[in-house]
């Protein structure tokens, strides 16, 4: 009879280490879940707001092919419009006059929010001026996995943020890689 008392304290000792192991090895699957899920919003991140810096630099070329410093601000887009704000605007789309000829600037709907927050980005805005539109920014405080971009931007206007809400994605961004592909040609 203390044989088979031994064997059932073995046999419970045994199931709770297979429990235990368990346990720790789901633990660490979910560290791994977690971490892939942030590395993929902040591409969906990065893929988004590089789309309304896109815009924002396409439609300051429209208005002014030098881009001249001093004279930015009154090529942006004011930041309120009569349908909410100019993100708004943008997923219905904008037409411009640009050279003689219209054209259309648009935004898919999904581009429009921060996929960190899954709400509408902060709106950025020059240094001085609030009224006018020149990017997005997240409103997320989560410290960022990613903190260098020149396998994507020549700029180092990204690098080293602790935040994704220092993650601003302006016409800027896009002026920088612009004037050093054309350095390169």
């Amino acid at each position: 009879m203390k044989i088979i008392a031994n064997q059932n304290g073995f046999t419970y000792i045994l199931a709770l280490t297979v429990v235990m192991i368990m346990g720790i090895m789901l633990g660490m699957v979910g560290q791994s879940w977690k971490t892939i899920k942030q590395r993929e919003l902040e591409e969906e991140l990065i893929f988004r707001g590089d789309q309304v810096a896109e815009v924002v630099y396409q439609k300051m070329l429209c208005n002014n092919s030098k881009m001249d410093p001093g004279k930015v601000n009154q090529n942006l887009w004011p930041v309120n419009s009569p349908n909410g704000t100019i993100l708004d605007d943008l997923v219905i789309g904008k037409e411009e006059q640009c050279n003689g000829t219209t054209k259309k600037f648009r935004l898919r709907p999904s581009a429009v929010l921060d996929p960190i927050t899954n709400k509408q980005w902060r709106i950025v805005t020059p240094v001085g001026d609030d009224t006018r539109f020149s990017g997005v920014a997240s409103d997320s405080m989560e410290e960022p996995l990613k903190k260098s971009f020149k396998d994507i931007y020549d700029s180092k206007l990204l690098d080293e943020k602790k935040h994704y809400s220092d993650w601003q994605f302006t016409w800027e961004l896009k002026q920088i890689v612009s004037q050093n592909s054309n350095v390169s040609r």
